[in-house]
């Protein structure tokens, strides 16, 4: 004969159980869980009522009522465990979404550097590149200069040259002058010469 106990522990169970999950359930739709079956919360609910299933199969020596704790049991171990790969895969993820977030800093670093150093490199071209065209113009401007200096010496030996040309010329006119201011002295002189002879000539004619 069946134990009347055994006969309404079960449908007890249900409903008492039943009352739990009701906040437990508004907990887990308040939390984004409501179709979560391997959330903490409804695994604990679950497992305390399997629990309680084969602990009152066990007292009251009731196999069918200790078999539903034991299913109730073995189905909490299954979602706990599927829970536990979630959280494995979802720390995997975490791990490997933090290395990739990791990596392209990384990345970006290396990008940020390379930027840098390309730009360093351009300004550093640029400033070689404005210090030889500035040493070309010095060079250019010593040449301009040499040049000019060069052209100035030659204009001071070509003016040295014609100053002495003149001075030669004026010194060969003033020697042409004075010879022939010499020559007309000396002519005149054979003149007053000649007349003086005449002149004594015709006088011992007398």
């Amino acid at each position: 004969m069946s134990n009347p106990v055994s006969a309404v522990a079960g449908p007890v169970i249900s409903l008492g159980f039943g009352v739990v999950r009701v906040p437990v359930g508004l907990l887990a739709q308040v939390t984004g869980n409501g179709g979560n079956k391997e959330w903490g919360p409804s695994l604990a609910v679950d497992a305390v009522e399997g629990g309680v299933r084969q602990l009152l199969g066990s007292l009251l020596g009731d196999p069918g009522l200790a078999a539903q704790g034991d299913v109730t049991d073995a189905r909490v171990q299954q979602r706990t465990e599927a829970a536990e790969r979630d959280q494995a895969a979802q720390a995997r993820r975490e791990v490997a979404d933090d290395r990739l977030a990791q990596r392209r800093e990384r990345d970006q670093e290396a990008r940020q550097q390379a930027r840098k150093a390309e730009q360093e490199q351009h300004q550093r071209l640029e400033r070689e590149k404005q210090q030889r065209q500035q040493q070309e113009k010095e060079r250019e401007q010593e040449h301009k200069q040499a040049a000019q200096r060069e052209e100035q010496r030659k204009q001071e030996i070509a003016d040295e040259h014609a100053h002495e040309a003149r001075r030669t010329r004026v010194e060969a006119e003033s020697e042409a002058v004075e010879a022939e201011r010499a020559a007309a002295a000396a002519k005149a002189e054979a003149l007053d010469l000649a007349n003086a002879k005449e002149k004594a000539k015709n006088a011992r004619k007398q």
